[in-house]
C-alpha cells in the first residue's frame, strides 16, 4: 500500500510518501503538484474537509476531537467555517457570512489557513476519486500515548514527546524524519510540520483499521463526510 502524510507548511504542503523505498519526503507549493504521489494511494491530510453549516455550526468531528483532546489539548482544533465564508473575499465578508449563518464570527487563524482549504476542496472536485481523509496530528499522538500530549508541539519538550512517540511505532524509519528536521531550512517548513506529517503517513498504512471522530460520521451539504480520523492500537487501553 502507498500512503501518504500531508501538513501544511511555510511554502506550502510537507508530504511524507511512503512507496517501495520507504518514506521520502517532498515539500510543494500546490497540492496540485503532488499528483504522482497522491494517485492511487491512501492519504491523510491535516486540513478540513467538509464545512459547518447552519444545522451543524460546530462540526461532529471538531466538538469529538476536543472532547477527545480534553481541556490540555482542545484549543488545537479550530472552529470549521461555513463554505460561503471560505470562499468569501475578504477577512471582513468571511466574517459576516459566517456570522449570518453560523452565528459567530471567523478568527484571524482561521482565516489564514482558508487558502489551504480551499486548494483540498478544489482537488476533490477536480479528482473525486482521490483517497484523501481528514486526520489531525493531536489526536493522532493522544491515541498513541493513551492520552493527550502534555507539551506544545512548538517547543524542544514537545518536539521530544512526538518523536519518542514516533520511535515507538517504527524504529527502523525514525532516522530518516531526524535526518529531513535537521536538513529541511526552517523557512520552507517547521519541526511540527514534518513531524505531523510523518506520524500521519505511518498511520495511514492501517487505513482499513482506522477509527473515526465522531464513530458515526456525519457529511455536509455538499456530501464531503466531515470525520477526523486516528489509529488506536489494540494493545492499548483508551
Amino acid at each position: 500500500m502507498r500512503v501518504n502524510g500531508i501538513d501544511g507548511c511555510k511554502v506550502g504542503w510537507v508530504i511524507w510518501h511512503l512507496g517501495a523505498h520507504g518514506p521520502e519526503c517532498h515539500i510543494v507549493d500546490q497540492l496540485e503538484h503532488a499528483e504522482q504521489w497522491l494517485t492511487g494511494a491512501h492519504s491523510l491530510i491535516d486540513i478540513p474537509i467538509g464545512f459547518s453549516d447552519q444545522q451543524t455550526p460546530d462540526r461532529l468531528c471538531d466538538k469529538a476531537a476536543r472532547q477527545f483532546l480534553t481541556i490540555k489539548r482542545s484549543a488545537s482544533v479550530f472552529p470549521v467555517p461555513c463554505r460561503d465564508a471560505v470562499y468569501a473575499a475578504s477577512y471582513e465578508q468571511a466574517c459576516e457570512i459566517n456570522a449570518q449563518q453560523l452565528g459567530k464570527r471567523l478568527s484571524k487563524q482561521s482565516w489564514f489557513i482558508l487558502p489551504k482549504v480551499k486548494q483540498v476542496d478544489a482537488l476533490l472536485n477536480q479528482q473525486p476519486d482521490l483517497m484523501i481523509r481528514e486526520s489531525h496530528p493531536e489526536v493522532v499522538f493522544a491515541a498513541i500515548n493513551a492520552a493527550p500530549l502534555q507539551h506544545s508541539k512548538k517547543t524542544p519538550q514537545g518536539v521530544q514527546e512526538r518523536l519518542a512517540l514516533i520511535n515507538t511505532l517504527d524504529q527502523s524509519w525514525s532516522n530518516r524524519l531526524i535526518t529531513q528536521l535537521e536538513t529541511t531550512p526552517k523557512k520552507h517548513a517547521s519541526s511540527d510540520d514534518l513531524i505531523d506529517a510523518f506520524v500521519l503517513m505511518l498511520i495511514a498504512q492501517h487505513w482499513h483499521q482506522l477509527r473515526t471522530l465522531p464513530a458515526m460520521p456525519d457529511s455536509d451539504p455538499q456530501g464531503r463526510v466531515r470525520e477526523i480520523v486516528y489509529w488506536h492500537n489494540k494493545n492499548q487501553s483508551q
